[in-house]
C-alpha cells in the first residue's frame, strides 16, 4: 500500500485538509495518509494517523526533521507539499532503486538577492544549484538515513539555508557526492505545476495525459485551490463534506 505523506505546521489547516479530501476523492481509502507536525498543529480531518514531533522553527529544518520520522520497513511513501491537489490515483515505478527524485525542467539564472542574499547562488543557474524540486520525493522502504543525512548537510549550512531553499541545497550536495541511487519521478505526472484555477475541463484533460498530482506555486495561486477542488468534486460526482 502507498502512503502519502505532508508536512503542515499551524493552527490553519485548510491548506492541507483540500490536499486530504483530492487524495480520498480520488484513491478513497486505499492509501494511508500520513501528517507530520508539531505537538499544537491540529489533525487534518480524513488522515490516517499525525505523526507529531519537536521541529525546528526553521521551516527547512523542520520538513527534513519531519521526513526523518518515517521509517516504515516495507512500504512505499510520497513525500508531498500540502498545497497540491491529487487528480488522478498514484502510481509509482521505483525498478531497481528505493528513492525517486523530482529533477528541475525549467532552468533560468537565480536571483541571489531573494529572500535574502545568497552568494553561493552568484552567476549561477537554477539546475547548477539546485538540480531537484522536493516538492515531490518517493522512498520505498525504511529510508530514514537518506532524509538523516539531508538534515546534517543543511545543518552545517549558513543559517540563511534553514529559512530558505536548505532542503533542495541539502539534496543537491547530497546527489552530488555519489551516495544516493536515485530513480526520477516524472514531473508531469507527479508534481505539475499550476498557477489559476483549473476548471473541469482543464481537469479532465489533466487526467487524460496522466497527471497525477498538481500543486499551485506563487504567493497568489492558493486561493485557486478550493476552486479547483471544487471542480474536481464536479468531475468525479462526490462530495465529503
Amino acid at each position: 500500500m502507498h502512503s502519502i505523506a505532508f508536512l503542515w505546521v499551524g493552527e490553519d489547516t485548510s491548506i492541507p485538509s483540500r490536499l486530504v479530501e483530492s487524495i480520498r476523492l480520488v484513491m478513497g481509502d486505499s492509501v494511508n495518509v500520513i501528517q507530520l507536525s508539531d505537538k499544537k498543529t491540529p489533525k487534518v480531518f480524513g488522515v490516517s494517523r499525525v505523526q507529531r514531533s519537536d521541529l525546528s522553527s526553521f521551516i527547512m529544518v523542520a520538513r527534513l526533521q519531519a521526513y526523518l520520522q518515517i521509517k516504515e520497513s516495507e512500504e512505499t511513501i510520497f513525500f508531498c507539499d500540502a498545497d497540491s491537489l491529487f487528480i488522478s490515483p498514484l502510481e509509482l515505478n521505483f525498478q531497481d532503486t528505493n528513492v525517486l527524485l523530482s529533477k528541475r525542467d525549467v532552468d533560468g539564472m537565480i536571483n541571489d538577492s531573494y529572500p535574502e542574499f545568497y552568494p553561493e547562488f552568484t552567476g549561477k543557474r537554477m539546475t547548477e544549484v539546485m538540480p531537484f524540486l522536493f516538492g515531490a520525493i518517493a522512498t520505498r522502504g525504511d529510508q530514514s538515513d537518506f532524509f538523516d543525512s539531508l538534515l546534517n548537510i543543511c545543518m552545517g549550512l549558513p543559517i540563511r539555508f534553514h529559512r530558505w531553499y536548505g532542503d533542495q541545497y541539502a539534496l543537491a550536495s547530497l546527489v552530488a557526492s555519489g551516495r544516493v541511487n536515485y530513480g526520477l519521478l516524472t514531473l508531469e505526472k507527479h508534481l505539475a505545476i499550476v498557477k489559476s484555477e483549473q476548471s473541469s475541463a482543464q481537469i479532465s484533460l489533466a487526467r487524460d495525459f496522466g497527471v497525477q498530482m498538481i500543486t499551485f506555486k506563487g504567493p497568489a495561486s492558493k486561493i485557486y485551490m478550493e476552486g479547483t477542488l471544487a471542480q474536481l468534486r464536479g468531475l468525479l460526482g462526490r462530495n465529503l463534506k
